[in-house]
C-alpha cells in the first residue's frame, strides 16, 4: 500500500452538483476543462487586523497518473471515536485505462490511510470512482462509504474496515453522489443512486424499491426534500437534456419541467422564505434557474456569470435573515444572488486570472470557528478562496505548481479544533487538507 503523501507546509451539508469532466459522448463541446499566478485580491497567506486569514496545509493524501481527477471526497465520522481518529475521508481516484491506479482511498482526519478499494485495471478510467457519501444506510454499528464506479454498480463499504457490505447493479457507470434519505416514509432510509445514462434507483438493503429510466445523461446530484411542503419528501433530479423532474416517495412523477439546456450543477433550499423548497440549477450555457418545488415553475433566471457558471450553495451567508444563492463564474468571481429575486447582492474581486476554462461550484464552511459560515470557492486553475458573507476575500491558497481543479472543495472539521478545514481535490489526485487561521 502507498502511504499518504507528506504534508506540504503546516495548513458537511449538501454538496453542489458534479458537473466537472463531462463524458465526451454527451457534452464534449460544453465544457473545456483545464487549468496561475494569483492577483492581489486580499487575504492570501498574510494575516492582518482586518480579519484576513492565513492558509496552511495540514496534510496531503493520494496521487494519480492523470491530471484530470474531478470527483470530490466524502466526509463522515465513526461513532464513539473522537478527534481525527474518528473522521472518515473517502477520496476517489481515477487513472489511465488498463492501469492499476484507480481506487477509492479512505483516510482519517490526519490523512493516515485507513483502507483502499481498488478498481480493476480493465475498469480503470478517469471516471472510475465517482463522488462518495459517508452515511448509515445498512443500520449497522458503523456508517458506510457508498460510491458508484465503472464496475457498473453502487457499493457500500464498512467505513471502519473497508469490508464490502452491499452493492446494487447499475446500467452504466455512476457519476453523481449517492444519497441516503428517508424518501418513502419507511422505518429506515433508502439509498438513491443514478448512473450516467439516467437510470434512477431507490434501494433498500433487501432490494430495489423502484427505478425509473429517465432517458438522458445525468451530471447533477439528486436532492431529497419536502419540495412541495406537503409534509412528505420528494426526490428531484436534473438531466442532461434540460429536464428537471420531481418524484413522490413511491416514484410517482409530481412535475416535469425544462430549463432549455443541460443541467450541469444544482442545489436545493428554501431560498424565498415560502413553504416550498426550490431546486436551483445552472445549465451548460451558464444560466441559473430557480424552480418552485411545488410545480416546477420558473421563479427567476440569472445569466450574468456567463457560460460555465456553477451554482451552490444556498444559505444565509451574511446573517441578514434571508437566503443567498452563490454562483461562481469563468471570470473567477463569486456572486451572491438574492434568493427571492435572483438580483445580485454583491460580486467578489477575482480570485484568479480570467477567463477560466473550468468552474467548480462553491461550498460553505466555518473556516475561522466563529459560528458563521464562510463561502469557499475554487478556480479551475487551482486557487482556493475563502470569502466573508459580504464578499470580502479573507484568504486565498494555491500550490506552487500549476495543477488544475475541476471539482468543488469540501469543508469539515477533520482535526477537532472547532474550525472547518478545506479539503481540496486537485486534478493530479492529491487531496490537500488546508486550514485557515
Amino acid at each position: 500500500m502507498d502511504s499518504p503523501s507528506p504534508a506540504e507546509g503546516s495548513a458537511v451539508g449538501t454538496r453542489a452538483a458534479s458537473g466537472r469532466l463531462l463524458p465526451a459522448l454527451a457534452l464534449a463541446a460544453l465544457v473545456v476543462l483545464a487549468g496561475c499566478t494569483l492577483p492581489s485580491v486580499g487575504g492570501g497567506d498574510d494575516e492582518d487586523a482586518d480579519g484576513e486569514l492565513t492558509a496552511s496545509v495540514d496534510w496531503v493524501a493520494g496521487d494519480s497518473e492523470v491530471l484530470g481527477n474531478h470527483h470530490s471526497p466524502g466526509v463522515g465520522r465513526l461513532p464513539d471515536t473522537d478527534g481525527p481518529a474518528g473522521v472518515v475521508v473517502a477520496h476517489p481516484l481515477g487513472g489511465r485505462g488498463d492501469s492499476e491506479g484507480c481506487r477509492l482511498l479512505v483516510v482519517n482526519g490526519s490523512g493516515g490511510e485507513r483502507w483502499r478499494a481498488p478498481v480493476p485495471p480493465e475498469h480503470c478510467t478517469i471516471h472510475a470512482v465517482a463522488d462518495p457519501a459517508v452515511a448509515d444506510f445498512l443500520g449497522g454499528p458503523t456508517p458506510e462509504v457508498i460510491v458508484s464506479t465503472t464496475e457498473v454498480e453502487t457499493v457500500a463499504y464498512d467505513a471502519r474496515t473497508g469490508e464490502r457490505r452491499f452493492a446494487v447493479s447499475l446500467t452504466d457507470y455512476g457519476y453523481t453522489t449517492p444519497l441516503v434519505a428517508n424518501l418513502t416514509g419507511a422505518d429506515a432510509p433508502e439509498l438513491v443512486t443514478q448512473d450516467v445514462r439516467g437510470e434512477l434507483f431507490v434501494v433498500r438493503p433487501d432490494g430495489v424499491v423502484w427505478r425509473r429510466s429517465l432517458g438522458a445523461y445525468t451530471f447533477a446530484d439528486p436532492a431529497v426534500a419536502d419540495f412541495d411542503a406537503d409534509a412528505a419528501p420528494e426526490l428531484t433530479v436534473g438531466l442532461g437534456d434540460g429536464r428537471v423532474i420531481a418524484f413522490d416517495g413511491d416514484g410517482t412523477r409530481v412535475w416535469n419541467t425544462s430549463v432549455a439546456d443541460a443541467v450541469v450543477w444544482a442545489t436545493a433550499g428554501d431560498v424565498d422564505e415560502e413553504a416550498a423548497v426550490e431546486f436551483v440549477v445552472t445549465t451548460a450555457d451558464g444560466e441559473v434557474v430557480a424552480l418552485d418545488g411545488r410545480t416546477g415553475a420558473t421563479e427567476w433566471r440569472y445569466d450574468g456569470a456567463g457560460d460555465l457558471a456553477a451554482v451552490g450553495p444556498a444559505l444565509d451567508g451574511d446573517g441578514d435573515g434571508t437566503t443567498e444563492v452563490y454562483v461562481t463564474g469563468k471570470d473567477a468571481r463569486v456572486r451572491a444572488l438574492d434568493g427571492a429575486s435572483g438580483d445580485v447582492e454583491w460580486t467578489s474581486a477575482p480570485l484568479s486570472d480570467a477567463p477560466l476554462r473550468s468552474v467548480p461550484s462553491a461550498t460553505a464552511g466555518d473556516a475561522d470557528g466563529d459560528g458563521q459560515p464562510e463561502i469557499v470557492a475554487v478556480t479551475g486553475d487551482g486557487v482556493v478562496g475563502v470569502l466573508a458573507g459580504d464578499g470580502t476575500v479573507r484568504a486565498t491558497f494555491e500550490r506552487d505548481d500549476d495543477v488544475s481543479l475541476y471539482t468543488p472543495a469540501v469543508t469539515a472539521d477533520v482535526d477537532g479544533d472547532g474550525r472547518d478545514e478545506v479539503l481540496v481535490p486537485y486534478g493530479d489526485g492529491r487531496l490537500h487538507a488546508v486550514s485557515f487561521d
